[in-house]
């Protein structure tokens, strides 16, 4: 990789999986708390909660910074131009069609209707 590495935030992905996970077992709190569900059960289906929530936002923070350490665009500048994954055959007459185009004719004016020629093969193609 090209770019600095981003690494994800442990403190804050076992934080926000702490939040997350008192939100889903607050009823269960709160049933423990009136008498009506038993404590231990309640503290073993939180930390069951803990856990699943820290494994899923540590998946997203991880996914989040793949993609924050590889910037758009970054591919793009290493991956071939159309021109270079043509035939070795092509690319030589097409680069001799366009040297001979705009080479200058015997009066010293440029060839402007074989360069139009050149034109239009390469934007049809």
């Amino acid at each position: 990789m090209n770019g600095p590495r981003v690494r994800v935030d442990l403190q804050l992905v076992f934080g926000v999986s702490l939040l997350v996970a008192l939100a889903i077992s607050w009823p269960g709190f709160s049933g423990a708390m009136n008498g009506t569900a038993d404590i231990v059960t309640v503290g073993i289906r939180f930390l069951v909660v803990v856990g699943a929530a820290w494994v899923g936002i540590y998946g997203v923070a991880s996914l989040i910074a793949a993609y924050a350490s590889n910037p758009q665009g970054a591919d793009r500048a290493a991956a071939p131009v159309a021109a270079d994954r043509r035939r070795a055959s092509d690319r030589a007459a097409a680069t001799a069609d366009v040297r001979t185009a705009v080479e200058p004719d015997t009066r010293g004016a440029v060839n402007r209707a074989a360069a139009i020629a050149v034109d239009t093969e390469h934007a049809a193609g």
